[in-house]
């Protein structure tokens, strides 16, 4: 494996580190520390390489927080100064791993991301009848700093460059705790594991980390139908048995070489028609959907949006972002149906989030509670010109009409008539005239054309 070194004067050469405070700085520009550095930029940065070069810098302390959904997670902010620092080692170092990464491999790279794994995983369920899913349990917490440092050796061999990720590994703050190995010695303590999630230097070593399960699994195994984003990844060999083996190889391989463990209970052998959830979809091989809990956040999100632009706390551009943001992530997936239901609850007025009516019932529930009287139907004076002429019909009788009036205008008379409720009823509707007597004195039907 070819080994690079002279990195470090492009690391702290003064357009990196200008490109590193652009990259930074973006979608943060107005909060008050991006403000303070951009203030004297120049100088800032000038006093960052400084630092760099006489062996001083030093990371900042993480601001970190937990967060419920999806899962609990706890996620670390990095100062400022720290963000250019891990951008400035990034914009040197991505061209080389992208270049050692195998194309199987899609987080954090240009031209790839979940939308082309979800792409590339649903051609490969058209041509398998079965995969396998995996899962690495706790991956960032788990990840161990010897086993990361000694990733780093194999391919960086300035020791400058090797000094400064050894900071950013060492500086990490204390992550949720894990289940130690059976290995490891109680009188020394336990390991330095745990990366920061949040990190952009801490997805590259993920990222990198992993790069050795890739060419386990294609070089070692033989299987080239395969898909990983981060620690996430599935394998779709046609042969279930060949599965199950290299579920077993993979288990061997990340505990002994990576000390990593599988989701014992994420790790299962299905068939391509039953679906897979990867990268935020529901993927079939004919199509694919958006999960049920990524509705529910997107439904909750929207409703603060719209508490949140009545109080005019967002602006109309950045309402549409937020709503673009989304519409970009379901428009890879067949939710047509799902937008133009979800549509209707778009409605952002200023001073008060106003709902559309979405169903009869609540049309009901917004009339008034009593409804207006009118006068009795039958002490309502009746006129001819008030009837109404039904379409394709003749005129409805009136009551000074004669009786020799034609027996198909029975039927048109008005249901609701003078003297037809209470006193005065002029009684029933005349009988139909008598049918016309056929030769022998019978009746003819006038359905059937039948003498009876």
């Amino acid at each position: 494996m070819k080994r690079y070194g002279n990195l470090w004067e492009e690391i702290v050469s003064w357009p990196n580190l200008l490109l590193a405070a652009r990259k930074a700085q973006r979608g943060k520009r107005g909060r008050h520390a991006v403000q303070a550095f951009n203030f004297d930029q120049e100088e800032q940065l000038l006093r960052l390489a400084r630092e760099l070069e006489n062996g001083t810098y030093r990371p900042g302390p993480f601001r970190a927080h937990w967060i419920a959904r999806p899962k609990p997670r706890l996620t670390s902010a990095a100062p400022y100064r720290d963000r250019v620092v891990h951008h400035a080692v990034i914009n040197v170092l991505e061209p080389i791993l992208d270049r050692r990464f195998r194309p199987h491999s899609f987080a954090c790279r240009k031209d790839k991301g979940t939308h082309a794994a979800a792409d590339r995983l649903q051609e490969l369920m058209r041509r398998n009848a079965c995969a396998l899913q995996c899962d690495i349990r706790k991956y960032f917490p788990t990840i161990d700093h010897e086993v990361l440092k000694k990733t780093f050796r194999r391919l960086v061999k300035d020791p400058r460059v090797l000094w400064l990720l050894d900071l950013i590994v060492d500086h990490s703050n204390p992550q949720e705790p894990v289940d130690p190995f059976p290995d490891e010695d109680p009188v020394a303590g336990p390991r330095r594991r745990g990366l920061p999630i949040g990190n952009l230097t801490s997805q590259w070593f993920a990222n990198w980390l992993l790069d050795d399960l890739d060419h386990f699994v294609t070089s070692r195994l033989g299987i080239g139908a395969y898909v990983r984003y981060c620690d996430d990844f599935v394998l779709l060999p046609n042969d279930r048995l060949k599965l199950k083996d290299a579920a077993r190889a993979i288990q061997g391989f990340l505990l002994e070489s990576l000390r990593l463990r599988l989701h014992g209970e994420r790790l299962c052998v299905r068939p391509v028609k039953a679906g897979i959830r990867f990268v935020g979809y529901r993927i079939w091989p004919t199509h694919r959907l958006l999960p049920k809990e990524n509705v529910r956040r997107f439904r909750r999100r929207l409703r603060w949006m719209q508490r949140a632009f009545a109080a005019r706390l967002l602006d109309p551009a950045d309402l549409k972002r937020r709503l673009a943001s989304w519409l970009g992530h379901a428009s890879h997936a067949d939710t047509r149906c799902l937008v133009r239901r979800l549509s209707r609850e778009w409605v952002f007025v200023r001073g008060g989030a106003k709902r559309v009516p979405c169903a009869s019932r609540r049309l009901v529930e917004q009339q008034p509670t009593e409804l207006p009287r009118r006068e009795p139907q039958q002490e309502r004076a009746r006129e001819p010109e008030q009837q109404h002429r039904l379409p394709g019909r003749p005129a409805l009788p009136s009551a000074a009409a004669p009786e020799s009036a034609p027996a198909s205008c029975a039927r048109n008379r008005p249901a609701h008539g003078q003297g037809e409720r209470g006193g005065g009823s002029p009684g029933p509707a005349p009988a139909p005239p008598p049918l016309p007597e056929g030769p022998g004195g019978g009746q003819i039907s006038v359905r059937s054309g039948r003498v009876r």
